[in-house]
């Protein structure tokens, strides 16, 4: 029903490439210009009802009634088309109401999650920046747990990134490993430039949101590393259409995507790699992340702790020849695995109810404390705010009494190095 960083958009052309009719019924607008192909003509006028109801103050009833009954026959109309659908969590026609009805029908359903749509409030960065909480974050996950169990009862199968399947509690397939479509059809052309070969390295750093990619940090980091000797210059885009991010990615030598991620190659960072430009990515995950995922599943990048990100910036400014195969590694990691077509190929073997046994990962195993886009000690006080407003049932998580203690115990100590593992 929209769009996350092109992922939708790039799966249906993986469909297409299979020789699968595909559609994507985009009702969303497309400010960052990721839409690669028009969907159904009818869909055009549901996303016009859908942006009058949102500007209309007065007529607001009107317009809504219009909107429901137009996508009800929407509803209607795709029963009659299509055999399987991929939603984002949280979208659907009828506001998770028809989901049941999919799923009686013998439709297919896979629901793909992006990370803060399953993501614990009180380790959404992006949440606690906004005030998010104490009692409101326990609210709100409660809120978010109410929603993938919905999910659950009706779905054919979920999609989920092992670090953020805190409040599941169905087996999940690992994102990882159905990975990201990407392969825009600019970055033949825009792969051709040369790296840099004298004067400052261009060092790229394209946030969705300055707050909780760490900007800031990022900033500081590369002013720490130009006076420590390294000849770099940051570059900061934001906000701009993909094919201008697309554009100042073929114009770097490497990029800075995050400060506090859980994931080694996110959207902006799986970009760079498809040009053959490596990535910085900080974060707290990557040992838990590697307990869980198998070597050859994780993508290559240059991961790292936040305190450490300086550091990094140094070494791949410093060691041409480890830059440029890191860059290498990274574009034949995506060209082979997380092309549109080799995407969409796993998508249908999970249709097929075909996944193998190692695609698949049990939220009971989750142990990640840290969550995304803050630091070590806010995620810690945000966990204390949570239990002491509403206990330990507040962090959501109380069918995993190992992962809720290791939830009390890094909130209670501040550090993940002083929590047993199970």
């Amino acid at each position: 029903m929209g769009e996350t960083a092109g992922y939708c958009g790039q799966l249906v052309e993986g469909f297409r490439e299979l020789g699968v009719r595909a559609d994507h019924l985009d009702l969303a607008p497309d400010p960052l210009s990721y839409r690669t192909a028009r969907g159904p003509a009818h869909v055009d006028v549901v996303r016009w009802l859908e942006q009058r109801r949102r500007r209309s103050t007065r007529a607001r009833p009107a317009w809504t009634l219009l909107h429901r009954a137009a996508m009800a026959l929407l509803l209607v109309h795709a029963l009659a088309t299509y055999d399987a659908f991929v939603f984002r969590a949280g979208d659907s026609f009828l506001g998770l109401r028809d989901l049941p009805l999919l799923r009686r029908l013998g439709k297919r359903v896979i629901v793909v999650f992006f990370g803060s749509d399953s993501r614990p409030s009180y380790l959404n960065g992006a949440e606690v920046a906004r005030g998010i909480t104490g009692s409101r974050a326990a609210a709100e996950t409660a809120a978010k747990r109410r929603i993938i169990a919905r999910i659950e009862a009706s779905a054919t199968a979920i999609v989920c990134h092992t670090m953020t399947a805190h409040l599941h509690r169905r087996p999940v397939v690992a994102f990882l490993e159905l990975g990201i479509p990407r392969l825009a059809p600019q970055i033949g052309a825009l792969a051709e430039r040369a790296p840099t070969e004298h004067g400052p390295l261009r060092v790229l750093h394209a946030p969705s949101r300055t707050v909780d990619k760490g900007t800031d940090v990022v900033r500081a980091a590369v002013e720490e590393a130009r006076n420590a000797g390294a000849n770099v210059e940051l570059e900061i885009v934001t906000g701009r259409p993909n094919r201008e991010v697309l554009a100042a990615i073929a114009a770097s030598d490497f990029v800075v995507d995050q400060v506090y991620s859980d994931s080694p190659l996110a959207g902006f960072a799986a970009e760079a790699a498809a040009l053959g430009r490596p990535a910085i990515v900080g974060g707290y995950a990557w040992d838990d992340l590697r307990r869980v995922t198998p070597a050859e599943v994780v993508p290559p990048s240059h991961v790292c702790r936040p305190e450490d990100l300086a550091d990094a910036i140094r070494q791949l400014a410093g060691d041409h020849v480890y830059r440029r195969e890191l860059g290498e590694r990274s574009r034949r990691y995506v060209a082979e695995r997380w092309t549109p077509s080799a995407v969409a190929r796993r998508f249908l073997t999970l249709f097929a109810g075909e996944a193998p046994e190692s695609w698949w990962f049990d939220p009971a195993r989750v142990e990640y404390t840290h969550g995304m886009g803050m630091s070590e000690r806010t995620a810690a006080e945000s966990i204390r705010a949570v239990v002491e407003t509403s206990g330990a049932a507040g962090l959501g998580v109380s069918d995993k009494p190992d992962l809720e203690r290791r939830l009390v115990e890094f909130a209670a100590s501040g550090t993940a190095s002083d929590v047993a593992g199970p």
